[in-house]
C-alpha cells in the first residue's frame, strides 16, 4: 500500500489531469475497431467503400490525406478516391489514375502527374493544401510534386461533403450514384485525413499514426459486399496510443469519492491490468454522474445487481495515454489493450471498476510538447554570489521533477527579481491543469539554511504558448542545397551532407523574445564542401540569390586564412553586385559589413582592393533598407550610420566613434546637430555644417547621410609619398549627390596612432580613388590642419570623402611584427645579461687578488648597476600589471635610478681611462675610489630625489601606446615628456659626448704607442679590432644607435641596437672574464681539480704595474719613459695573451 500512494503522490503532483482531444467531432459514443493490419479488396466494380455520415468533416484550411494503393489489374482509368461538397457535382478532392499518369483533384480542378504505379505493390499517395501558402502538393512514394494556386482558389474546403473509396461518384435526384467503368481495381488501407498541411518529414513521423478528421477504424467506414482483409503484411510500429472509453464506479454509498479519487482509482487500476512495457502517461475524467445510471442502454438494476440497494453505481468518460516501450505492431497493440480493459476491476472490498466493452476507441497518436511563459516577481535572501545561476537552478530542480524543462531565463533587479521564461513540458498533458501545477510549484518558494526564495501568489503569472514550427526553408551553402523541413520547437533534424558520410544538423529553438520557433544556423563543419571560389564566379546574382551568395563567401572565409588575388577579386565583384541587384536588409547589409571588415584584415595587397571595397560600402549605405530615421552596422574595425535626416528640421549632423571595443568593434554615436568640438579622447569625429542640405534631392524622397568609420589603417596603402596613415579613416557622404565647394567646411577630428611629437608634421588628407592609375592614394586638397596636438589633429574640409591624418614615415612606429621580434630580443638579452652579469660579479668578488685595482673596482660598480637595470627591466610589465600607482611609480623610480647609475658609472670608467692612459702626471688624489663612488651613487639619487620632489606624477605607468594599441603593454617608467628629455635624454646625450671623446683620445693615444714600437712588436689588425670592441661595450658606446636609428634604416638599426645592449652584460664578461689571463688563472686555481688545477703563480704583479702608493690616495708618476714603457709592456702582455681585455688600458701604477 504504502508503493501505492508513492505512485499516487507522485501522480497528483507531476502529472497533471490530460485533456487530449483531436476534433471535437470525436465522440466517446462512437464505437468501432481499428483496421489497422487490415486493407479492401476492390476485385469488381460492385465493391464500394463510403465515408459514415457520422463523420464531421469541418471547413478546413488545411488538409493531409493518405492512402495506400497497391493495382492489381491495369485500367486505363481508375479512382482511388471521390470527394464531394453537398449538392456538387465538381470534384472537391480527390485522386485518380489514366494510364502512366495520377491525377488530382481540388476544388474542381485537374491536375495530371506523370508518375506510374506499378501494379503487385505498395504504394503512398498524400495529398496536401493549404490557404495559407496556396500550396497543393502530391507525395507519392516520397517524391514531392508541388502545384502553386492563385490568390482566387477557395480557401475552404466544402464541408460535410459525401467521400467514396474505390469509385467515383455522383447525386441523381438527391441521391448518391455510384459510377462504372472507373473502378479501382486492386488492395486500399490505411486512408486518413488530417486538419492541417503536414510536412514530408511529418508525414513520415505520422506514417502510423491515425488521422484527426478521419481514422483508420471500422465506424468511420460504411462498406458493401466487401468488408476489410486481413494482411500480415501491413506491419506498422508505433508507441503512442490514446484510448477512449466508458467506465462505471460500483461502490458503497457511504463512500463519497471525488473526481480526483477516481482518477486515483482509475490510474491504480490501469497501472495493475497494463504489463511494465505499457505505461500511462496521463487520465482525463469527464461526464461524472453524481446519480448512478450505468452504461449507456443498460438498466440501472442490471448494473448494480439485485439484492443490493446500498450500492451506488456512476458512470464517467475516461481518456488515457499510453505509451508502449518498445514501439509495436499498432493491430496487434490495440487488440491487446482492448482485451485488458474489458475485465472487472476490483480496487477494494467496496469499490470495483468495469468498462463497457462497446466503447473502447484505441488510436495511434502522436504526442506533441506544451509550452508556457511564465512572469514571475521574487524576492531573494541569504549568500547569494550568482543569483541568475541561484535562480536558474531553483527551478530546474522544481519543476525538472515533474518533467518540465526551464528555457531562456532573463533576470532583471534586485532584490526583487523580475523573472520571465519559458517552460516546456512533453504532452499529452492538460494545458489548464499543468498551468495550474507550475503556479502551485513555484509559488511554495525555497528555504535552506544559505538561501531563501519567496513567490508571492499575486507575482506569478502562467499562459501556454503556441510556438507552431519552424518553417521549411532551402538553403544553398558552398556544402550543397538543404531543403530543413519544417520542425517543432526545441527539436533537432539532421540531414546527411551532400558530400560525404557524415551530417548536418540544426535545432529548431524556442526564441526567448517572440516565443516563436526559430531555427538556429545549420551546423555543416562535418560536410564536405561542394562550391569553391570558381564555381562561386560561375554564378549569376540576381534578386532571389543574393543573400544565397552572400552566405556562400561567409562559408568559403570562413575556412580561409586568406586569399590570393584571383580569390579576392572573385569575392568583391560578387559583392559589388549583391550590393547593386539584391534586396538590401538589414540582414544581409550587417552580413556584408561583416565579410568587409573580414577583408580588411585578411587581405595581403591592400593597394588592390582598397577602391572596390569603399565602393561596395558605399553603395550598400546607400541601397540599405530600414524602417526608422537612423540604422547603423558594426563590425571589428568597421562601422556604418546611415540616417535619413528630416529636411525642414536639418540642422548638420555630428558622427563620433568613441572608442574601440576589446574586439575592435567601435562603439559609435551621432548628434542631429553641427559640433565644433569633439568629446575628450574621441577615436574619431566628424560634423556636417547645415549647408549641407543644399545638396539633398529636391524631390519628396527623403536624403540619406551616411558615416563611415575604418579602423585598420593598414588597409589605406599609398606607396607614392613618404607619409603614412597616423588615425584611423571617417569618412561621410549625402547618396547621388557629390559634396564639394561648401563655404563653412566639414570639421574632421582624428587621434594619432603614435603620439605626435613637437617636431613632427601632419598633413590633413583625404583618399582620392583616381590616384595611383585609379589604385586610389591620398590627397590634401581642399583639406586644412586647424590645429594638432600630441594625441589628435583637427581638420577642416570643403567636401565629403574618406578623411585621415598622415605623419612623416620616420615618425612611424615599426612593424607590429618587428616590434614582437624586438621585445623577445631585449627580453632574452637582459636575462642572458643578467646571468653572466652575476657571474662576472662572483668572480671577481670571490677573488680578491682580481679587484686589487681600481679599474676591477669601476667594473663591479658598473656590473651592480646594469645587473639592477636589467632585472627591473625584465620584472616592469609584471609589476606594472600589479594596477597599483604608488608601487609603480616606485619601481619607475627605481628603474630611473639604476638607468642613471649606469651611464654614470659608464662616464666614471671613461674619466679613469683617460687619466690612466693619456692625463699621466705626478698627483695625489686623496681616497679615489671613495670620491668615484660618491658620484656614481650620489648623482643618480640626488636626480631621481628631484623628481620625486618636483612632482612624484612624472613617474607612473606609461600607457601612450596602451590606449591605441591593444596588444602594447604599460610599464612603470617617466611618463612626463620635460622629466624625460631633461633627466634621461640629456644625461645620457652629456655621458655618451664624453665617452665618444675619452675613445677617440684613448684610440690616438694606443696608436701612438704602436707607431712607437719595433715594427716586429706590433699588433695585428684583429688585436686592434678586439681592443675597439672592448671599449665600446666598456663605456656603452653602442647606446648612440638609438639616435641615429631614423629614416628607411631605422628597423634594421633597432634590431642592432636591442641586440648589442641588451647583451652589453654578456660582452663585459666575455671581455673581462672569459678572455682575460688572470681571470682564467683564478678560475684554474680555484674551481679545477686534478691536471686542470693550477698553482699558485708569483708574477701576479706582472700584471699591475707597481708604483708609488700614498694612504688613501694616489700617487701619479710623471710622463716618462719607464710610464710609456709600462703602458707598452700592458699591450705586449696583451699581444701575448692572445686576448684583448680593457683592464690592461685601465691598469694604472696604483694601488689600495
Amino acid at each position: 500500500m504504502t508503493q501505492y500512494t508513492d505512485i499516487m503522490q507522485t501522480f497528483k503532483k507531476c502529472l497533471p489531469v490530460s485533456i487530449y482531444i483531436w476534433i471535437l467531432g470525436f465522440s466517446l459514443m462512437c464505437t468501432g475497431t481499428s483496421l489497422w493490419g487490415n486493407k479492401m479488396g476492390f476485385k469488381t466494380g460492385s465493391c464500394v467503400w463510403q465515408l459514415n455520415n457520422k463523420v464531421i468533416i469541418p471547413p478546413l484550411e488545411e488538409l493531409t490525406v493518405c492512402v495506400s494503393l497497391m493495382k492489381k489489374i491495369i485500367t486505363s482509368e481508375w479512382t482511388a478516391f471521390d470527394y464531394k461538397g453537398p449538392g456538387q457535382q465538381h470534384v472537391e478532392l480527390g485522386l485518380a489514375g489514366d494510364g502512366g499518369n495520377l491525377k488530382a483533384y481540388l476544388f474542381g480542378k485537374e491536375w495530371i502527374v506523370a508518375y506510374d504505379l506499378p501494379k503487385d505493390k505498395w504504394h503512398t499517395v498524400c495529398l496536401t493544401w493549404s490557404s495559407h501558402t496556396r500550396l497543393f502538393q502530391m507525395i507519392v512514394n516520397k517524391a514531392i510534386f508541388e502545384i502553386h494556386l492563385n490568390e482566387t482558389s477557395p480557401r475552404f474546403l466544402a464541408a460535410n461533403g459525401t467521400l467514396t473509396l474505390g469509385v467515383s461518384h455522383n447525386f441523381v435526384g438527391g441521391a448518391i450514384d455510384f459510377e462504372t467503368g472507373k473502378n479501382f481495381l486492386g488492395d486500399m488501407s490505411l486512408f486518413r485525413m488530417w486538419g492541417v498541411q503536414l510536412s514530408p518529414l511529418q508525414l513520415d513521423a505520422s506514417k502510423c499514426v491515425d488521422g484527426n478528421i478521419m481514422t483508420w477504424r471500422t465506424q468511420d467506414w460504411d462498406y458493401l459486399k466487401c468488408p476489410p482483409v486481413q494482411d500480415d503484411s501491413l506491419k506498422c510500429e508505433s508507441s503512442k496510443y490514446k484510448i477512449q472509453m466508458n467506465t462505471t464506479i460500483t461502490q458503497n454509498t457511504n463512500d463519497g469519492n471525488t473526481e480526483k479519487k477516481i482518477q486515483e482509482i482509475v490510474l491504480h487500476w490501469l497501472k495493475h491490468v497494463f504489463p511494465v512495457h505499457i505505461s500511462v502517461q496521463s487520465v482525463f475524467l469527464s461526464n461524472l454522474s453524481q446519480t448512478g445510471a450505468g452504461f449507456i442502454g443498460q438498466k440501472k438494476g442490471g448494473i448494480q445487481g439485485s439484492g443490493k440497494p446500498q450500492i451506488k453505481t456512476q458512470w464517467f468518460d475516461c481518456v488515457v495515454f499510453v505509451r508502449v516501450i518498445p514501439g509495436a505492431d499498432v493491430s496487434e497493440t490495440v487488440s491487446k489493450i482492448q482485451t485488458l480493459l474489458i475485465t472487472t476491476y476490483n480496487f477494494s472490498k467496496n469499490v470495483s471498476l468495469k468498462t463497457n466493452p462497446n466503447s473502447i476507441n484505441i488510436l495511434s497518436v502522436d504526442f506533441g510538447d506544451i509550452f508556457y511563459r511564465v512572469y514571475l516577481n521574487l524576492t531573494m535572501s541569504g549568500n547569494i554570489t550568482n543569483p541568475k545561476h541561484t535562480i536558474q537552478k531553483w527551478l530546474q530542480e522544481t519543476l525538472g521533477k515533474c518533467k518540465m524543462d526551464v528555457l531562456n531565463l532573463v533576470l532583471k533587479g534586485a532584490p526583487k527579481y523580475i523573472t520571465t521564461f519559458q517552460v516546456q513540458t512533453s504532452a499529452p498533458v492538460n494545458v489548464t491543469a499543468t498551468e495550474r501545477l507550475i503556479f502551485e510549484l513555484l509559488t511554495k518558494g525555497y528555504t535552506s539554511a544559505t538561501i531563501n526564495i519567496s513567490v508571492p501568489t499575486g507575482e506569478v503569472k502562467v499562459n501556454p504558448i503556441d510556438p507552431g514550427f519552424c518553417p521549411e526553408e532551402k538553403v544553398d551553402t558552398v556544402y550543397g542545397m538543404y531543403i530543413w523541413p519544417s520542425m517543432p520547437a526545441q527539436s533537432q533534424y539532421d540531414m546527411g551532407c551532400e558530400r560525404g558520410t557524415e551530417s548536418a544538423t540544426r535545432f529548431c529553438k524556442l526564441n526567448g523574445t517572440t516565443d516563436r520557433a526559430v531555427w538556429d544556423p545549420p551546423d555543416m563543419s562535418k560536410c564536405l564542401r561542394t562550391v569553391d571560389f570558381d564555381d562561386l564566379e560561375n554564378i549569376t546574382v540576381t534578386v532571389d540569390n543574393s543573400a544565397d551568395i552572400v552566405n556562400m563567401i561567409e562559408d568559403l572565409l570562413s575556412e580561409q586564412s586568406g586569399l590570393n588575388d584571383a580569390q579576392m577579386d572573385i569575392v568583391l565583384e560578387k559583392l559589388f553586385k549583391v550590393t547593386e541587384v539584391g534586396i538590401l536588409t538589414t540582414d544581409l547589409s550587417s552580413s556584408i559589413t561583416d565579410i568587409v571588415s573580414e577583408i580588411c584584415y585578411i587581405t595581403n595587397n591592400p593597394t588592390q582592393v582598397t577602391n572596390k571595397v569603399l565602393s561596395i560600402t558605399d553603395l550598400m549605405g546607400d541601397r540599405t533598407v530600414f524602417t526608422g530615421d537612423a540604422h547603423n552596422m558594426t563590425a571589428p574595425s568597421l562601422a556604418l550610420q546611415l540616417i535619413n535626416p528630416d529636411t525642414p528640421e536639418f540642422h548638420g549632423l555630428t558622427f563620433e566613434v568613441s572608442s574601440l571595443q576589446n574586439d575592435s568593434t567601435p562603439e559609435i554615436f551621432y548628434d542631429e546637430n553641427f559640433t565644433e568640438h569633439p568629446n575628450s579622447g574621441t577615436v574619431a569625429f566628424i560634423s556636417l555644417p547645415p549647408a549641407i542640405n543644399i545638396f539633398f534631392p529636391n524631390n519628396e524622397a527623403r536624403p540619406r547621410v551616411q558615416f563611415h568609420f575604418y579602423g585598420k589603417e593598414n588597409f589605406f596603402k599609398d606607396t607614392a609619398i613618404n607619409m603614412t596613415l597616423n588615425s584611423y579613416v571617417v569618412s561621410a557622404s549625402v547618396t547621388n549627390a557629390t559634396v564639394s565647394n561648401l563655404e563653412i567646411p566639414v570639421l574632421v577630428t582624428l587621434r594619432h596612432l603614435q603620439t605626435k611629437e613637437d617636431r613632427d608634421s601632419v598633413r590633413c588628407v583625404y583618399w582620392d580613388f583616381n590616384k595611383n592609375n585609379k589604385k586610389g592614394g591620398w590627397n590634401d586638397t581642399g583639406c586644412e590642419t586647424v590645429k594638432s596636438n600630441a594625441t589628435h589633429t583637427s581638420c577642416s574640409c570643403d567636401h565629403l570623402t574618406h578623411f585621415g591624418v598622415l605623419l612623416d614615415i620616420s615618425k612611424t612606429p615599426i612593424n607590429p611584427k618587428d616590434e614582437k621580434i624586438l621585445t623577445v630580443i631585449s627580453y632574452l638579452g637582459c636575462g642572458i645579461s643578467s646571468i653572466f652579469l652575476g657571474v662576472t660579479l662572483l668572480t671577481y668578488l670571490a677573488f680578491e687578488k682580481l679587484r686589487r685595482d681600481y679599474p676591477s673596482k669601476i667594473l663591479i660598480n658598473l656590473s651592480v648597476a646594469l645587473l639592477g637595470l636589467n632585472m627591473l627591466f625584465l620584472v616592469n610589465s609584471w609589476f606594472a600589471s600589479f594596477n597599483n600607482n604608488a608601487f609603480c611609480i616606485a619601481v619607475a623610480a627605481l628603474l630611473h635610478y639604476f638607468f642613471l647609475a649606469t651611464f654614470t658609472w659608464m662616464g666614471l670608467g671613461a674619466i679613469n681611462m683617460y687619466l690612466a692612459l693619456v692625463k699621466v702626471f705626478n698627483s695625489y688624489v686623496p681616497s679615489y675610489m671613495l670620491k668615484f663612488c660618491a658620484l656614481g651613487w650620489g648623482l643618480p639619487l640626488l636626480v631621481v630625489s628631484l623628481v620625486l620632489a618636483i612632482d612624484i606624477n612624472s613617474y607612473g605607468a606609461d600607457l601612450s601606446r596602451a590606449l591605441l594599441q591593444e596588444d602594447s603593454t604599460a610599464i612603470c617608467w617617466v611618463k612626463n615628456d620635460v622629466t624625460f628629455y631633461v633627466t634621461v635624454v640629456s644625461f645620457v646625450t652629456l655621458i655618451m659626448v664624453c665617452n665618444i671623446c675619452v675613445f677617440a683620445v684613448v684610440l690616438a693615444q694606443i696608436r701612438k704607442m704602436q707607431v712607437n714600437k719595433p715594427a716586429s712588436n706590433r699588433k695585428g689588425f684583429l688585436h686592434d679590432l678586439r681592443v675597439v670592441a672592448s671599449l665600446t661595450f666598456l663605456l656603452g658606446l653602442t647606446w648612440i644607435l638609438a639616435f641615429v636609428a631614423w629614416g628607411p634604416a631605422k628597423t634594421p638599426l633597432l634590431y642592432l641596437f636591442s641586440l648589442l645592449n641588451s647583451l652589453q652584460g654578456f660582452f663585459i664578461f666575455l671581455f673581462y672574464c672569459l678572455m682575460k689571463d688572470n681571470v682564467r688563472k683564478q678560475w684554474k686555481t680555484h674551481l679545477c681539480c686534478g691536471r686542470f688545477r693550477q698553482t699558485e703563480y708569483s708574477d701576479w704583479s706582472r700584471s699591475v704595474t707597481p708604483g708609488a702608493k700614498a694612504k688613501g690616495g694616489q700617487h701619479v708618476s710623471s710622463p716618462s719613459m719607464k710610464s710609456e714603457t709600462t703602458s707598452e709592456r700592458k699591450i705586449s702582455e696583451t699581444s701575448n695573451s692572445g686576448t684583448s681585455h680593457h683592464g690592461d688600458f685601465l691598469t694604472q701604477d696604483r694601488k689600495q
